[in-house]
């Protein structure tokens, strides 16, 4: 199998794993991003030892690539957003309720 051909095997493979966790974020699922690290570090090593021929062969699936990784980062922040919004009614309603106690009367 040619570098290339490998590569582009390998690119098949992370594009899904991208996907899935997409998916995982979108259900509210705990998506651990570890192994997408490693794929996309391991792929940028593989890929700086290709000759620029073999390189610019895979420029437009990486770039896809690249998209696809940019689409799940704004997946994070928009859930980030979510998480801070829900965090922050929480905090104004135990503020409410803390306002609003009863003060409790001591007894002689």
């Amino acid at each position: 199998m040619s570098p290339t051909a490998s590569l582009e095997s390998d690119m098949h493979s992370l594009s899904a794993r991208l996907r899935k966790a997409r998916q995982g974020l979108s259900r509210g699922t705990i998506v651990d991003l570890t192994p997408i690290e490693q794929d996309v570090q391991w792929l940028c090593r593989s890929v700086e030892t290709l000759s620029p021929e073999e390189a610019s062969e895979l420029r437009p699936r990486l770039f896809g690539l690249l998209e696809e990784v940019n689409q799940l980062g704004e997946n994070l922040r928009a859930g980030l957003g979510e998480i801070a919004q829900l965090l922050s009614a929480a905090s104004d309603r135990r503020k409410a309720l803390t306002a609003y106690a009863a003060p409790t009367a001591d007894k002689p």
